[in-house]
């Protein structure tokens, strides 16, 4: 049932736009996704840092300063891969 391994020959003519247009959908939904959890994951960190400075624990603090700091440059990474074909990333 599953086609994993499974090669197909390559697609020409009016079905070659739609597969595109197929595939740049998926992609599309898969990165709104992501893009939502993360945005969820920088609220969660937000108020927990907010929290740790009303606390004064400045070891909480230093924790969450950095997860901030990582997703946010998670989040600016993964847009400007959306915007660019991944293929000219500079890995």
């Amino acid at each position: 049932m599953f086609l994993i391994g499974k090669t197909f020959p390559p697609i020409d003519g009016p079905f070659e736009q739609a597969q595109e247009k197929a595939d740049h959908f998926a992609f599309n939904m898969l990165y709104a996704g992501a893009l939502e959890k993360s945005l969820r994951l920088i609220d969660v960190t937000q108020q927990e840092y907010d929290k740790a400075i009303e606390e004064n624990d400045s070891e909480l603090i230093t924790i969450k300063r950095m997860e901030l700091d990582y997703c946010l440059k998670c989040l600016r990474f993964s847009s400007i891969a959306a915007a660019t074909d991944v293929d000219e990333l500079p890995l």
